[in-house]
């Protein structure tokens, strides 16, 4: 099918010959390369890779993990914060950086869009392409599950089970997580300052009021 059948994509480079009627593919692999190759992301690639083999694997590893550490422990302070995963400080190096909760009483698409509105923190939050696992997770019966299926067909999501993770890079600082924490803090004792609307149909929260003055960033 590779060899012999039509490009997904058609454009510069896929072709032979083109008439009014017919264009002639050329071989493969060209044929399925329409257009101009990323040029840009082939440099970024080589050039984070070679950022990556300066610093080495084995300090980024370290760095991680000593993140993950003070956030699990910076985390236990606050009341009301539900783990999922082991959060015992002698199992740090079995995991990754990433680190999966929920706030009691609270929703984890609100306390995402908390940390991103107030904070200017990057979270998920949500199912996180496991959608079983997820479930499982949070106990989420059989029964459950049919009605909300029934609800996200419906065009519903604003009862869709999940949870927020927060995910560490090479780049990430302890400044950064003492920063999440505080917001954290905060929307624990229901002291953020902005009013969140849900939006039924994508099961987000948007702030009330907040507009992006995108003068400041962009001009031309």
């Amino acid at each position: 099918m590779f060899k012999e059948g039509d490009p997904d994509i058609v454009g510069g480079g896929t072709v032979d010959l083109v008439s009014e009627d017919h264009a002639y593919w050329t071989d493969a692999p060209e044929k399925e390369e329409a257009g101009t190759p990323n040029v840009a992301g082939a440099i970024a690639l080589a050039k984070a890779l070679q950022v990556i083999m300066e610093i080495g694997m084995e300090q980024i590893v370290e760095h991680e993990a000593a993140l993950t550490r003070y956030a699990l422990q910076r985390l236990k302070e606050i009341p009301g914060i539900i783990f999922y995963g082991s959060v015992r400080e002698e199992e740090v190096y079995k995991r990754l950086g990433v680190i999966s909760f929920n706030v009691k009483d609270m929703p984890h698409a609100l306390v995402g869009a908390i940390l991103n509105y107030e904070g200017g923190i990057g979270v998920r939050n949500g199912c996180f392409c496991a959608h079983p696992y997820v479930k499982c997770l949070l106990g989420v019966t059989v029964e459950e599950t049919k009605i909300l299926e029934e609800r996200i067909l419906m065009r519903d999501r604003s009862s869709i089970p999940g949870a927020v993770r927060m995910s560490f890079g090479m780049y990430n600082t302890k400044e950064e997580v003492d920063k999440t924490v505080d917001v954290l803090k905060l929307i624990t004792e229901r002291k953020y300052k902005g009013k969140y609307s849900l939006l039924t149909e994508t099961g987000e929260y948007v702030a009330d009021g907040f507009k992006v003055n995108y003068a400041d960033y962009y001009q031309i």
